[in-house]
């Protein structure tokens, strides 16, 4: 894992977790194809860096696994507050047709929790859907990171399982930077 040294506690704690699925997806698709990816208990455990009292958590989900989602949540200290929405639109501007067991994904959950009491955000006028395009597997897009620097300014904001590297951020991951060429 390459972890950038963090400045001081973090007040803005922004992951997107490997989740390990369990439905047996066959040849070249899903997320263990492109990435080691960790089951529930292990990301629970992961070690955090050094979190403020007052913190914000953002945490991706996925679809299938909302109830794990809040276990880690809670593992890691936070309270679960809120969610947004990432609508996933293609390159043409149509609704992303992702995977799915019930019915396909065109969208993606990023879990709000709260450690201590609530940070206040420096604007008021962000929505809790935003529309973004997909790009490589499980990367999230440039507008969710652009609505977090709105929110949170001024303060420390740190990313586990990073893997592109960002100016003002501390970060982590073991495949960070991997996405910076692209």
């Amino acid at each position: 894992m390459r972890r950038v040294v963090a400045r001081g506690p973090v007040q803005v704690l922004v992951s997107d977790p490997p989740w390990k699925f369990g439905d047996g997806i066959q040849g070249r698709r899903g997320a263990s194809h492109k990435y080691a990816c960790l089951p529930v208990d292990q990301i629970a455990r992961f070690p955090l860096p050094p979190i403020a009292d007052s913190a914000m958590l953002f945490m991706w989900r996925v679809a299938a696994m909302p109830e794990e989602a809040l276990f880690v949540c809670r593992a890691w200290g936070f309270r679960p507050y809120s969610e947004i929405v990432w609508a996933k639109m293609t390159s043409g501007g149509k609704q992303h047709f992702g995977m799915g067991h019930v019915v396909r994904a065109a969208h993606e959950v990023c879990l709000i929790g709260v450690r201590g009491r609530r940070v206040p955000p420096d604007v008021a006028n962000e929505r809790s859907l935003f529309y973004g395009q997909v790009r490589e597997h499980s990367e999230k897009p440039e507008e969710f990171y652009q609505m977090i620097d709105r929110l949170y300014a001024r303060e420390h904001k740190h990313e586990l399982f990073a893997r592109r590297t960002r100016a003002g951020w501390t970060q982590e991951g073991d495949q960070l930077g991997t996405l910076d060429a692209t």
